[in-house]
């Protein structure tokens, strides 16, 4: 279990009795599970996808005898390392979520298709299709347990293996069919995990999901203002892994914050506070503020004609009771207010919060368009000069002057 995620562990109640869901019995640690859950999805798809492309009929050959210059990266792991390496993983997640939930019965085993792996090579090398059967069943399989265990379990499940597939680069067409409505169960999902997942992630993920549905639509009807579909798609999964890490804890959104982004929320605050007590200040003004000042007047007015002495004592009662009427009529407006502008300001804040960690967060898909709105300016200051079209102030190049 991540410490990130035991939240009250050291000074709160134990961790049996924090993280739960209310239809299913307790969990030790919720979001830890949920997470765990998460992963899993986009491991299965990243390993079904492995399948599908890697070269695991052709025979790995033999350990060559001289020892490579570095140790060897996930990129330059044979294909069946690499898939053992999925496999691995699957086993080490379902035994955490098997523990995080307590279950007690059987757990879905990867052994069929491990049993696969070496026999690729017998029948026909380059035929991937029963390794990938037995992945799809093992998928199912995993969804079905995961879904009977606990409901948000098997929607972490779901979510990952779903924003995985979203990300995968494609073609044109590929990456159109990947946002044809997806993005729209993606985020019904992120909306019921959003209390279990990492603080703001689930609305910054949803957020930035969005910006993207609309960016790959606009340059499918061929907006010049979009980057091309490829272009759009070569982004894509850099994009995904911010989002797999936002929504697995691994990256906080605050962090891509700076005091720039700060100064903005900050002034964005202020300005609506200020519409908001204007919007207020008109509401009260004549039903409740015009009364009683009315019945204040009078009764300040009746206090002062009423006192005896000289006009400048009767003028010292008038501002006297004037001055003690407008303060209580402060202290019984302005406790309500400042309590409902402390209510209303914090879910204000989440929401200038989540729209710039969005914004932040799509550095892909703003670095994608930037490139996008310099390609043509670039492209006419590369076209050849005319001799005529140069400035009279400005010297021809001779033959010296060249590099």
């Amino acid at each position: 279990m991540s410490p990130l995620h035991r939240a009250g562990a050291d000074n709160g109640p134990p961790i049996g009795e924090i993280g739960r869901d209310d239809a299913y019995p307790l969990i030790r640690d919720e979001r830890a599970c949920i997470v765990t859950a998460l992963r899993l999805g986009w491991w299965m798809a990243d390993a079904y996808h492995h399948g599908q492309h890697a070269e695991l009929g052709v025979p790995a050959g033999p350990r060559p005898a001289v020892p490579p210059a570095k140790l060897s990266n996930l990129t330059e792991m044979s294909a069946h390392r690499r898939m053992r390496m999925y496999l691995d993983g699957v086993d080490v997640a379902l035994a955490q979520i098997a523990e995080l939930t307590r279950h007690t019965g059987s757990v879905p085993d990867t052994s069929a298709a491990r049993a696969l792996l070496p026999d690729l090579a017998r029948p026909d090398p380059a035929d991937p299709v029963p390794l990938l059967l037995a992945l799809d069943d093992l998928n199912v399989e995993v969804l079905r347990w995961a879904m009977a265990t606990n409901h948000r379990v098997g929607l972490a499940y779901r979510l990952g293996r779903s924003v995985a597939d979203t990300v995968r680069a494609g073609d044109s067409a590929q990456l159109l069919r990947q946002f044809g409505g997806r993005q729209i169960q993606i985020s019904r999902w992120l909306d019921e995990l959003a209390s279990v997942l990492p603080p703001y992630s689930a609305a910054v993920v949803r957020r930035s999901l969005a910006t993207w549905a609309t960016a790959v639509d606009r340059a499918g009807h061929g907006d010049p203002a979009e980057p091309a579909p490829a272009e759009l798609s070569r982004a894509l999964r850099g994009q995904g892994d911010l989002w797999r890490d936002v929504l697995t804890g691994g990256l906080h959104p605050r962090d891509l914050l700076d005091e720039e982004d700060y100064a903005v929320i900050a002034r964005n605050l202020i300005i609506r506070d200020r519409r908001l007590v204007a919007q207020a200040a008109r509401g009260i003004f004549w039903p409740v503020l015009v009364p009683l000042l009315l019945v204040l007047f009078a009764v300040v007015g009746v206090s002062a004609a009423a006192a005896a002495g000289s006009p400048t004592t009767r003028a010292t009662v008038a501002l006297v009771g004037l001055g003690a009427g407008l303060a209580a009529i402060w202290r019984s407006v302005s406790g309500p207010a400042l309590a409902v502008a402390g209510e209303v300001n914090r879910p204000l804040l989440d929401s200038e919060l989540t729209a710039r960690m969005a914004l932040r967060l799509n550095r892909p898909l703003t670095t994608a368009r930037r490139s996008t709105a310099v390609a043509p300016r670039t492209r006419r200051q590369r076209r050849p000069e005319q001799p005529g079209g140069r400035s009279k102030y400005v010297a021809p190049l001779s033959r010296p002057d060249l590099p």
